[in-house]
């Protein structure tokens, strides 16, 4: 589990309320790394979540991943960019458990209009559950840091 780092001020405190996806999955932003190229992320996973078996359905898994993996990009380019996903490939490696869930975004390469990341969930053990690597098309943040919307 990554240090929480919550003195720092990041471009996520000029962008107002959290769009409904990062609110329903409760998108917390932990740590935003530029030396790394990265950002740390927890999610609470609740029973709404759950598939028959119990565990969380690999939909909202998917979603957790992406937010990292989009959140990256927002993050680190203090929203010059909004992430549209183009392609992402994910997987499950183990169950996904309700509860708090830590997740990693990691760019690994970005141009001016796509860029390649990865992702990895893991419980507070630091367990890997789920992985993802994502292809994104880079458009331009259709609004200034003092807007009230905050896609990613």
């Amino acid at each position: 589990m990554p240090e929480i780092n919550t003195t720092e001020e990041t471009i996520f405190d000029h962008l107002g309320d959290r769009p409904q996806v990062a609110a329903l999955i409760d998108w917390t932003l932990l740590k935003l790394d530029k030396q790394s190229d990265s950002i740390h992320l927890s999610f609470t996973a609740t029973e709404a979540f759950t598939n028959p078996a119990g565990t969380v359905h690999g939909g909202f898994i998917v979603a957790m991943l992406d937010e990292c993996m989009g959140s990256a990009i927002v993050g680190l380019t203090d929203a010059r960019f909004l992430p549209m996903t183009i392609s992402m490939s994910t997987d499950f490696i183990k169950p996904v458990l309700v509860g708090t869930v830590f997740g990693e975004g990691h760019i690994t390469s970005m141009g001016n209009s796509s860029a390649f990341l990865e992702a990895r969930l893991s419980d507070g053990a630091g367990r890997t559950l789920a992985r993802a690597i994502g292809t994104y098309r880079l458009l331009p943040f259709p609004h200034g840091p003092n807007h009230d919307a905050r896609p990613h």
